[in-house]
């Protein structure tokens, strides 16, 4: 049931990353090279929001419940995994970034029939 709630927390952020999948897919004739970094960014940002829901809503209060770590460790493990999880967070928005201004500047092939 937790990981329903943390699954339920990142809603949003995990429908953005799917509909990049999708659009990933869309345009990957068009623009290979941002149809690729945006599908690499949209993964890296949904394996990261199931790890991070994971961690918060399952495996930490299960190690408060075990009482096998002092608070102390937990801080420090939860600083690890919030640091750790912003950074993927910035290389993934990074790449979508990338992806955007890889995608601008060419013009696209007109289509017969438009």
């Amino acid at each position: 049931m937790q990981i329903l709630y943390g699954l339920l927390a990142n809603a949003p952020q995990m429908t953005a990353a799917i509909i990049g999948v999708v659009l990933a897919a869309v345009f990957w004739r068009r623009m290979p090279g941002p149809a690729l970094l945006l599908l690499l960014g949209s993964i890296i940002e949904m394996l990261v929001l199931l790890a991070s829901g994971w961690y918060h809503f399952v495996y930490l209060p299960a190690a408060v419940q075990a009482r096998e770590q002092t608070t102390i460790e937990l801080a420090r493990h939860a600083a690890v995994v919030g640091v750790a999880t912003s950074v993927l967070q910035g290389i993934a928005f990074g790449m979508l970034v990338w992806a955007v201004v890889a995608g601008r500047g060419r013009q696209l092939p007109a289509v017969a029939g438009r």
